[in-house]
Protein backbone atom coordinates (compact mmCIF):
# COMPACT_ATOMS: atom_id res chain seq x y z
CA UNK A 1 0.00 0.00 0.00
CA UNK A 2 1.60 3.39 -1.12
CA UNK A 3 2.43 5.98 1.66
CA UNK A 4 -0.36 8.59 2.12
CA UNK A 5 1.13 11.93 1.92
CA UNK A 6 0.38 15.00 4.46
CA UNK A 7 -2.00 17.68 3.00
CA UNK A 8 0.17 20.41 2.25
CA UNK A 9 -1.52 24.18 4.09
CA UNK A 10 -2.75 26.58 1.55
CA UNK A 11 -1.04 29.02 -0.68
CA UNK A 12 0.07 32.13 1.96
CA UNK A 13 -0.94 35.26 2.57
CA UNK A 14 2.18 36.47 2.41
CA UNK A 15 2.03 39.85 0.39
CA UNK A 16 -0.77 40.85 2.79
CA UNK A 17 0.96 39.94 6.14
CA UNK A 18 -0.83 37.13 6.75
CA UNK A 19 1.81 34.63 6.27
CA UNK A 20 -0.54 32.10 7.41
CA UNK A 21 -2.57 30.83 10.43
CA UNK A 22 -3.71 27.43 11.17
CA UNK A 23 -5.26 25.73 14.19
CA UNK A 24 -3.03 23.71 16.48
CA UNK A 25 -1.68 20.98 16.39
CA UNK A 26 -2.19 21.11 12.60
CA UNK A 27 -3.85 19.83 9.77
CA UNK A 28 -4.17 15.76 9.77
CA UNK A 29 -3.23 14.36 6.74
CA UNK A 30 -6.82 13.02 5.92
CA UNK A 31 -8.86 16.11 6.38
CA UNK A 32 -6.95 19.12 5.00
CA UNK A 33 -8.19 22.44 6.32
CA UNK A 34 -9.55 25.46 4.50
CA UNK A 35 -7.22 28.52 3.96
CA UNK A 36 -7.63 30.73 6.78
CA UNK A 37 -7.79 34.53 5.74
CA UNK A 38 -8.15 37.42 8.01
CA UNK A 39 -12.12 37.20 8.08
CA UNK A 40 -11.39 33.77 10.39
CA UNK A 41 -8.42 35.24 12.43
CA UNK A 42 -9.75 38.15 13.29
CA UNK A 43 -10.76 37.23 17.17
CA UNK A 44 -14.01 38.12 18.95
CA UNK A 45 -14.12 39.47 22.48
CA UNK A 46 -11.36 38.12 25.31
CA UNK A 47 -13.90 36.58 27.37
CA UNK A 48 -15.54 34.52 23.93
CA UNK A 49 -11.82 33.63 23.59
CA UNK A 50 -11.20 32.37 27.03
CA UNK A 51 -15.11 30.80 26.84
CA UNK A 52 -13.64 28.99 23.57
CA UNK A 53 -10.56 27.42 24.78
CA UNK A 54 -12.02 26.39 27.75
CA UNK A 55 -14.81 24.71 25.63
CA UNK A 56 -12.28 22.09 23.79
CA UNK A 57 -11.87 24.64 20.31
CA UNK A 58 -8.07 24.27 19.36
CA UNK A 59 -5.86 27.59 19.33
CA UNK A 60 -5.16 29.27 17.02
CA UNK A 61 -1.60 29.85 15.37
CA UNK A 62 -1.51 32.96 13.29
CA UNK A 63 2.01 33.99 11.78
CA UNK A 64 2.09 37.22 10.26
CA UNK A 65 5.01 39.73 8.19
CA UNK A 66 5.52 42.45 10.31
CA UNK A 67 7.30 44.46 7.96
CA UNK A 68 3.49 44.47 5.97
CA UNK A 69 1.28 47.73 6.95
CA UNK A 70 -1.97 45.50 6.99
CA UNK A 71 -0.70 43.36 9.28
CA UNK A 72 0.55 46.02 11.47
CA UNK A 73 -2.94 47.91 11.44
CA UNK A 74 -4.23 43.99 12.05
CA UNK A 75 -2.21 44.38 15.29
CA UNK A 76 -3.37 47.52 16.56
CA UNK A 77 -7.01 47.62 15.08
CA UNK A 78 -8.28 44.35 14.85
CA UNK A 79 -6.30 41.70 17.19
CA UNK A 80 -8.28 42.52 20.55
CA UNK A 81 -4.55 43.48 22.14
CA UNK A 82 -4.20 46.15 25.03
CA UNK A 83 -2.06 49.12 23.29
CA UNK A 84 0.77 48.63 25.02
CA UNK A 85 1.05 44.87 23.87
CA UNK A 86 0.80 45.87 20.37
CA UNK A 87 3.40 48.38 20.83
CA UNK A 88 5.83 45.81 22.08
CA UNK A 89 5.10 43.87 19.28
CA UNK A 90 5.47 46.21 16.44
CA UNK A 91 8.54 48.28 17.83
CA UNK A 92 11.89 48.20 15.91
CA UNK A 93 14.22 47.98 18.70
CA UNK A 94 13.68 45.39 20.96
CA UNK A 95 15.86 42.65 23.34
CA UNK A 96 14.45 39.77 24.89
CA UNK A 97 12.21 40.02 27.62
CA UNK A 98 8.69 38.83 29.11
CA UNK A 99 5.52 40.79 30.30
CA UNK A 100 2.78 39.41 31.93
CA UNK A 101 -0.96 40.71 30.74
CA UNK A 102 -4.39 39.97 32.36
CA UNK A 103 -5.35 37.52 29.53
CA UNK A 104 -2.11 36.32 27.58
CA UNK A 105 1.94 37.18 28.16
CA UNK A 106 4.25 38.76 25.18
CA UNK A 107 7.31 37.32 24.40
CA UNK A 108 10.28 38.48 22.63
CA UNK A 109 12.89 36.23 21.88
CA UNK A 110 16.22 35.82 19.62
CA UNK A 111 17.51 33.67 17.12
CA UNK A 112 20.66 33.66 14.74
CA UNK A 113 19.89 34.68 11.42
CA UNK A 114 20.65 32.17 9.19
CA UNK A 115 19.33 33.75 6.30
CA UNK A 116 21.84 33.87 3.53
CA UNK A 117 24.23 37.30 3.40
CA UNK A 118 23.66 37.23 7.20
CA UNK A 119 26.83 38.19 9.86
CA UNK A 120 27.27 34.99 11.83
CA UNK A 121 26.77 37.08 14.82
CA UNK A 122 23.53 38.58 13.79
CA UNK A 123 20.57 37.40 16.10
CA UNK A 124 16.98 38.62 14.59
CA UNK A 125 13.90 38.76 16.91
CA UNK A 126 11.13 36.63 17.35
CA UNK A 127 7.82 38.47 18.58
CA UNK A 128 5.07 36.46 20.16
CA UNK A 129 1.48 37.16 21.74
CA UNK A 130 0.35 34.13 23.56
CA UNK A 131 -3.19 33.67 25.26
CA UNK A 132 -5.02 30.40 25.82
CA UNK A 133 -7.02 30.77 22.47
CA UNK A 134 -3.83 31.75 19.80
CA UNK A 135 -0.34 32.18 19.92
CA UNK A 136 0.47 35.37 17.44
CA UNK A 137 4.16 35.17 15.67
CA UNK A 138 5.48 37.87 13.71
CA UNK A 139 8.93 37.76 11.95
CA UNK A 140 10.49 40.01 9.96
CA UNK A 141 13.36 37.72 8.63
CA UNK A 142 12.39 34.04 8.23
CA UNK A 143 12.96 32.04 10.84
CA UNK A 144 13.74 27.99 10.55
CA UNK A 145 12.06 27.34 13.89
CA UNK A 146 9.00 28.78 13.03
CA UNK A 147 9.61 26.64 9.04
CA UNK A 148 10.28 23.27 11.08
CA UNK A 149 7.34 24.22 12.75
CA UNK A 150 4.97 24.57 10.26
CA UNK A 151 6.09 21.54 8.73
CA UNK A 152 4.84 19.85 11.60
CA UNK A 153 1.71 21.36 11.53
CA UNK A 154 1.40 20.19 7.71
CA UNK A 155 0.66 17.06 9.31
CA UNK A 156 -1.18 17.48 12.26
CA UNK A 157 2.05 17.26 14.35
CA UNK A 158 2.44 20.49 15.84
CA UNK A 159 2.24 21.30 20.19
CA UNK A 160 -1.56 21.12 20.63
CA UNK A 161 -1.40 24.35 23.33
CA UNK A 162 0.01 27.51 23.29
CA UNK A 163 2.02 26.98 25.53
CA UNK A 164 3.75 24.00 23.82
CA UNK A 165 4.53 26.32 21.06
CA UNK A 166 6.45 28.64 22.70
CA UNK A 167 8.31 26.21 24.49
CA UNK A 168 8.97 24.16 20.99
CA UNK A 169 10.42 27.79 19.28
CA UNK A 170 12.42 28.78 22.31
CA UNK A 171 13.92 25.19 22.78
CA UNK A 172 14.33 25.62 18.67
CA UNK A 173 16.16 29.09 18.67
CA UNK A 174 18.24 27.50 21.97
CA UNK A 175 19.59 24.79 19.40
CA UNK A 176 20.39 27.22 16.52
CA UNK A 177 22.86 29.01 18.81
CA UNK A 178 25.14 25.85 19.53
CA UNK A 179 26.26 25.40 15.83
CA UNK A 180 27.29 29.18 15.99
CA UNK A 181 29.34 29.28 19.01
CA UNK A 182 30.60 25.95 18.43
CA UNK A 183 32.02 27.74 15.11
CA UNK A 184 33.89 30.68 16.63
CA UNK A 185 35.64 27.67 18.81
CA UNK A 186 36.60 25.75 15.77
CA UNK A 187 37.87 29.00 14.71
CA UNK A 188 40.22 29.88 17.25
CA UNK A 189 41.31 26.38 17.51
CA UNK A 190 42.43 26.71 13.91
CA UNK A 191 44.90 29.55 15.29
CA UNK A 192 45.65 28.37 18.32
CA UNK A 193 47.02 25.35 16.46
CA UNK A 194 49.00 27.44 13.95
CA UNK A 195 50.51 29.45 16.52
CA UNK A 196 52.01 26.10 18.12
CA UNK A 197 53.54 25.28 14.76
CA UNK A 198 55.05 28.41 14.32
CA UNK A 199 57.53 30.08 16.93
CA UNK A 200 56.86 33.92 14.70
CA UNK A 201 54.15 35.35 13.65
CA UNK A 202 50.99 33.59 12.36
CA UNK A 203 50.37 35.80 8.87
CA UNK A 204 46.62 37.30 9.04
CA UNK A 205 46.36 36.29 12.42
CA UNK A 206 45.64 39.31 14.67
CA UNK A 207 42.52 40.26 12.02
CA UNK A 208 40.92 36.69 12.62
CA UNK A 209 41.95 36.66 16.49
CA UNK A 210 39.84 40.37 16.55
CA UNK A 211 37.37 39.09 14.05
CA UNK A 212 36.82 36.10 16.38
CA UNK A 213 37.00 38.63 19.54
CA UNK A 214 34.30 40.57 18.22
CA UNK A 215 31.52 37.85 17.08
CA UNK A 216 31.75 36.31 20.48
CA UNK A 217 31.44 39.85 22.74
CA UNK A 218 28.65 40.63 19.90
CA UNK A 219 26.81 37.20 20.53
CA UNK A 220 27.27 37.48 24.22
CA UNK A 221 25.75 40.87 24.79
CA UNK A 222 22.40 39.92 23.20
CA UNK A 223 22.03 36.39 24.34
CA UNK A 224 22.32 37.68 28.08
CA UNK A 225 19.12 39.09 28.13
CA UNK A 226 17.81 36.02 25.89
CA UNK A 227 19.33 33.57 29.00
CA UNK A 228 16.90 36.02 31.60
CA UNK A 229 14.14 35.82 29.75
CA UNK A 230 14.00 32.05 29.11
CA UNK A 231 14.88 31.99 33.10
CA UNK A 232 12.17 33.80 33.69
CA UNK A 233 10.00 31.96 31.67
CA UNK A 234 10.81 28.61 33.32
CA UNK A 235 9.86 30.02 36.47
CA UNK A 236 6.69 31.75 35.13
CA UNK A 237 3.14 30.59 37.25
CA UNK A 238 0.68 31.69 34.06
CA UNK A 239 -2.22 29.48 32.59
CA UNK A 240 -0.59 29.20 29.06
CA UNK A 241 2.52 27.20 30.75
CA UNK A 242 2.23 23.89 32.07
CA UNK A 243 4.62 22.19 33.98
CA UNK A 244 6.28 20.50 30.74
CA UNK A 245 5.96 24.06 29.10
CA UNK A 246 8.31 25.31 31.87
CA UNK A 247 10.55 22.58 31.89
CA UNK A 248 11.18 22.47 28.21
CA UNK A 249 11.91 26.22 28.65
CA UNK A 250 14.02 25.63 31.68
CA UNK A 251 16.10 23.12 29.58
CA UNK A 252 16.70 25.80 26.73
CA UNK A 253 17.22 28.32 28.82
CA UNK A 254 20.05 25.81 30.10
CA UNK A 255 21.15 25.49 26.77
CA UNK A 256 21.73 29.78 26.06
CA UNK A 257 23.54 29.62 29.27
CA UNK A 258 26.20 26.89 28.61
CA UNK A 259 26.64 28.99 25.28
CA UNK A 260 27.02 32.30 27.25
CA UNK A 261 29.46 30.63 29.22
CA UNK A 262 31.49 29.47 26.18
CA UNK A 263 31.67 33.02 24.30
CA UNK A 264 32.78 33.94 27.68
CA UNK A 265 35.89 31.23 27.68
CA UNK A 266 36.01 32.03 23.66
CA UNK A 267 36.48 35.61 23.98
CA UNK A 268 39.04 34.83 26.89
CA UNK A 269 40.68 33.14 25.03
CA UNK A 270 41.64 34.69 22.00
CA UNK A 271 42.54 37.73 24.68
CA UNK A 272 45.16 35.56 25.77
CA UNK A 273 46.38 34.47 22.15
CA UNK A 274 46.09 38.45 21.02
CA UNK A 275 48.46 38.88 23.63
CA UNK A 276 51.01 36.27 22.71
CA UNK A 277 51.03 37.40 19.15
CA UNK A 278 51.11 40.95 20.90
CA UNK A 279 54.53 39.50 22.57
CA UNK A 280 55.55 37.52 19.41
CA UNK A 281 55.63 40.61 17.68
CA UNK A 282 57.64 43.42 20.49
CA UNK A 283 59.86 40.36 20.44
CA UNK A 284 60.73 40.45 16.88
CA UNK A 285 60.84 44.46 16.88
CA UNK A 286 62.94 44.00 19.88
CA UNK A 287 65.44 41.83 17.99
CA UNK A 288 65.60 43.97 14.84
CA UNK A 289 66.34 46.92 16.74
CA UNK A 290 69.04 44.92 18.63
CA UNK A 291 70.86 44.08 15.78
CA UNK A 292 70.38 47.39 13.92
CA UNK A 293 72.06 48.93 17.71
CA UNK A 294 74.74 46.57 16.99
CA UNK A 295 75.60 47.47 13.43
CA UNK A 296 75.34 50.85 14.41
CA UNK A 297 77.74 50.74 16.74
CA UNK A 298 79.98 48.49 14.96
CA UNK A 299 79.75 51.02 11.45
CA UNK A 300 80.56 54.26 14.29
CA UNK A 301 83.76 54.21 14.91
CA UNK A 302 84.97 53.13 10.59
CA UNK A 303 82.60 55.95 9.94
CA UNK A 304 84.54 58.60 11.75
CA UNK A 305 87.99 57.01 10.50
CA UNK A 306 86.54 57.31 7.11
CA UNK A 307 85.49 60.72 7.32
CA UNK A 308 88.25 61.70 8.75
CA UNK A 309 90.59 60.53 5.87
CA UNK A 310 87.70 62.25 3.63
CA UNK A 311 88.46 65.93 4.15
CA UNK A 312 90.03 68.35 1.45
CA UNK A 313 93.27 69.42 4.00
CA UNK A 314 96.99 68.96 3.90
CA UNK A 315 98.27 66.27 6.50
CA UNK A 316 96.39 63.58 5.78
CA UNK A 317 98.40 60.31 6.29
CA UNK A 318 99.61 58.25 3.87
CA UNK A 319 98.37 60.60 1.27
CA UNK A 320 101.22 59.67 -1.16
CA UNK A 321 101.97 56.59 -0.24
CA UNK A 322 101.05 53.41 -2.85
CA UNK A 323 100.24 50.98 -0.15
CA UNK A 324 98.20 53.95 1.76
CA UNK A 325 94.53 51.90 0.68
CA UNK A 326 95.64 48.77 1.77
CA UNK A 327 96.30 50.23 5.11
CA UNK A 328 93.45 52.21 6.17
CA UNK A 329 91.23 48.77 4.36
CA UNK A 330 93.49 46.60 7.04
CA UNK A 331 92.91 49.24 10.10
CA UNK A 332 89.62 49.21 9.52
CA UNK A 333 89.05 45.55 9.65
CA UNK A 334 91.18 45.24 12.16
CA UNK A 335 88.88 47.64 13.81
CA UNK A 336 85.64 45.24 13.11
CA UNK A 337 87.46 42.23 14.47
CA UNK A 338 88.35 44.00 17.59
CA UNK A 339 84.75 44.90 17.89
CA UNK A 340 83.25 41.47 17.37
CA UNK A 341 85.52 40.26 19.80
CA UNK A 342 84.94 42.54 22.34
CA UNK A 343 80.88 42.32 21.79
CA UNK A 344 81.22 38.53 21.95
CA UNK A 345 83.06 38.77 25.82
CA UNK A 346 80.56 41.24 27.05
CA UNK A 347 77.61 38.58 25.17
CA UNK A 348 75.88 41.20 23.71
CA UNK A 349 76.29 38.26 20.33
Amino acid sequence: MSETLPAPLPPTDAEGGLVFAVHLPGVAAELGEQRLDWAAITPASPVARAAAAAAGAPPLWINLDRMCERARRWIRESAGLDPTIADGLLENLTRPRVQDAADGMLVILRGVNLNPGAEPDELISMRMWLDPARIITLRQHRFRTLADLRIAAESGRAPATTGGMLARIAAGLASRIGPSVDNLEDLLDEVEAEMLEREDEVPGARGRLAEIRRQAISLRRHLLPQRQAMQELANFEHPVLDRGDRAAMRTAAEQVARAVDSLEEIRDRAAVTQDELRARHESRVGRTLYLLTLVATIALPLGIITGLLGINVGGIPLAESPWGFAVVCGVLAAIVVGEVVLFRRMRML
